[in-house]
């Protein structure tokens, strides 16, 4: 793996993960087009824990409030909405397989837009509370949509975030909740990307010590940046600006998979 690789994906990992926009998606998208593959299962490994740690520092007073809390509702209704992701998720990844097809990332990209401008309406109502709290059952259908977000292109952030508004919970609320939720999934993608290395072996080089360490260092700064910025954003509601943009990535996608006869 070069440095420009490493620089590359580590910047788009951390410029999407908590951006509603879809990281895999772009991910996947970067990887088939312009061939940003890292091949290494220690680099996927250091991107998680990157936007983990980002996740942590960002989050910590929430964090900490749970450890201290591990009966609340709360934390069973995190637990709960983990256990159903991880259920749904694993069924429709394996249902649909959708793992470098254009058609079904560009789709994904649509939905998301689709979610976040329903959000867009929603959030401007007069009726509209947000700092309405996350129910039980709230929590259920968010664990179920973020498990259909395994595919590319539907982003985990944007259609928890979206669920939980549509659901009539506050933004502020439906996004603390939508991050906190995330830390269960990065550190699951965490461990499973250890349990490869761990099977098929790490396959690692003192020369590969650098283009590691600066794509952490990306990887980390770009996403605590966004991650801030996301938050700040919850409070103003304003999404029709990634809406557009993934509505134009989303035919461009599809313009490019029809010109280069990969559609």
């Amino acid at each position: 793996m070069t440095i420009w690789i490493a620089i590359a994906l580590g910047l788009i990992q951390g410029l999407t993960e908590f951006l509603p926009v879809s990281s895999s998606g772009h991910l996947t998208f970067a990887e088939l087009v312009f061939g940003f593959s890292s091949g290494s299962v220690l680099y996927n490994i250091i991107l998680h824990v990157a936007t983990l740690l980002s996740l942590v520092i960002v989050m910590r007073k929430q964090i900490w409030w749970l450890i201290t809390h591990p009966l609340d509702k709360y934390v069973r209704m995190l637990f709960a909405s983990s256990i159903i992701t991880a259920i749904v998720g694993i069924f429709v990844d394996r249902l649909i397989g959708a793992e470098g097809n254009l058609i079904i990332l560009a789709f994904g990209f649509v939905m998301t837009a689709i979610l976040l401008i329903i959000v867009q309406i929603i959030t401007k109502r007069k009726t509209y509370n947000p700092l309405a709290p996350i129910t039980y059952k709230q929590a259920i259908i968010i664990g179920l949509t973020q498990g259909i977000a395994v595919l590319p292109g539907l982003s985990r952030s944007g259609t928890t975030l979206a669920t939980g508004i549509i659901c009539k919970a506050g933004s502020k609320p439906s996004a603390d909740f939508s991050f906190l939720l995330s830390i269960p999934i990065i550190i699951g993608g965490t461990l499973y990307e250890t349990y490869k290395g761990i099977k098929y072996g790490f396959e690692f080089s003192s020369a590969e010590i650098l283009p590691l360490s600066v794509g952490f260092i990306i990887a980390f700064i770009s996403s605590l940046l966004t991650l801030k910025l996301m938050l700040k954003l919850v409070n103003k509601n304003k999404w029709i600006h990634f809406s557009i943009y993934l509505i134009i990535f989303a035919i461009f996608i599809i313009y490019f998979g029809i010109s280069k006869e990969i559609i």
